[in-house]
C-alpha cells in the first residue's frame, strides 16, 4: 500500500457505446460513482461493471497502479476487438483514480 492510502476508480464520463449497468439504471447515472464490482469475462468477454455512490462499498485498491491495471484488464475469452486492438471493456468509462 502506498503511504497507507487506498484507491478507488470513480467514473467521470462515458466513451463511445456503452451497455446499461446491470442495475438497469440509466448509464449516465454512473458518472460520479465508484466501481463496486467488475467481471471482464462476463457477456463472452464484453464485461460487466457495477457502480455505487458509496465509496465504502467500492473496490479498494492498495495502489494507484493496481486500480489502473483493473481499468485496463483484457478478458482471456475475448482478448482482441474486431479492429485488432486489445479489448479493454472497462475503458468504455472515463475514470479517475481517487483516494479513499
Amino acid at each position: 500500500m502506498e503511504n497507507g492510502k487506498k484507491y478507488l476508480l470513480r467514473c467521470v464520463g462515458l466513451l463511445g457505446r456503452t451497455v446499461r449497468p446491470t442495475t438497469g439504471t440509466d448509464r449516465a447515472m454512473v458518472i460520479g460513482q465508484y466501481l463496486k464490482s467488475y467481471d471482464p469475462e462476463a457477456h463472452k468477454g464484453r464485461g460487466t461493471a457495477e457502480w455505487t455512490a458509496d465509496p465504502d462499498q467500492a473496490i479498494h485498491f492498495s495502489s494507484a497502479e493496481e486500480a489502473f491495471a483493473c481499468w485496463h484488464q483484457v478478458p482471456a475469452s475475448r482478448p482482441v476487438r474486431k479492429d485488432g486492438r486489445p479489448n479493454k471493456p472497462l475503458t468504455a468509462f472515463s475514470v479517475e483514480i481517487a483516494q479513499a
